[in-house]
């Protein structure tokens, strides 16, 4: 452009507009370049996206989550099942350990008094200190894996979703620790006396 204002340059008059207003004339400036990739690059790109996801059916969210659903399912099924292998020697060093059992009534005390009450007295839940059990038989082996599957139609949680390993075997531990406790109240007996190995 030239240095008087009024004064266009000649290489600018193709850029000027063939109209005015109010006397004055626009410029019809090309659009910068980022401009038009960014415009025509989000069109291409809009077209195949919308191809690929609505033409030829590609995954969406939903399918999405139905496969890391099942991945996920798989891999609990799977932690379970490792889980639910009772290790004698790894109990035996929490039943022998006073912190170990005591971090389990610990751990009773947060999750299970509400049913079994203090000390396992028993409320909805029954006694654990008596003789008579339910679905368990009265020996780790057996007290520990019902504690990771639980028991929903009685309402007995699973635990093994929400407990670790160490607070599993620690509960183990301090429950096998409160057998033949001589409680004031304790709720009736419930379920029979396993019979000894």
């Amino acid at each position: 452009m030239s240095n008087n204002k009024n004064e266009i340059h000649e290489s600018e008059k193709k850029l000027l507009l063939n109209h005015d207003y109010d006397g004055i004339q626009e410029f019809n400036f090309p659009l910068p370049n980022w401009w038009l990739t960014t415009f025509w690059g989000a069109i291409i790109f809009g077209i195949g996206y919308f191809s690929y996801y609505i033409i030829f059916n590609g995954p969406d969210l939903k399918h999405e989550y139905f496969v890391n659903k099942e991945e996920i399912h798989a891999l609990r099924a799977e932690y379970l099942a490792k889980l639910k292998k009772f290790d004698v020697n790894t109990y035996t060093s929490y039943a022998s350990s006073p912190e170990m059992v005591k971090h389990g009534e610990y751990v009773f005390n947060m999750n299970c008094v509400a049913c079994h009450r203090e000390k396992g007295a028993g409320d909805i839940g029954p006694n654990l200190t008596d003789e008579y059990w339910l679905f368990a038989k009265g020996t780790p082996e057996t007290i520990f894996p019902f504690i990771i599957e639980g028991n929903p139609l009685n309402g007995m949680p699973a635990w093994g979703e929400l407990l670790g390993e160490d607070d599993l075997y620690a509960v183990t531990a301090y429950i096998m620790s409160i057998q033949g406790y001589p409680h004031e109240n304790p709720k009736a007996p419930q379920g029979e006396i396993p019979e000894k190995e």
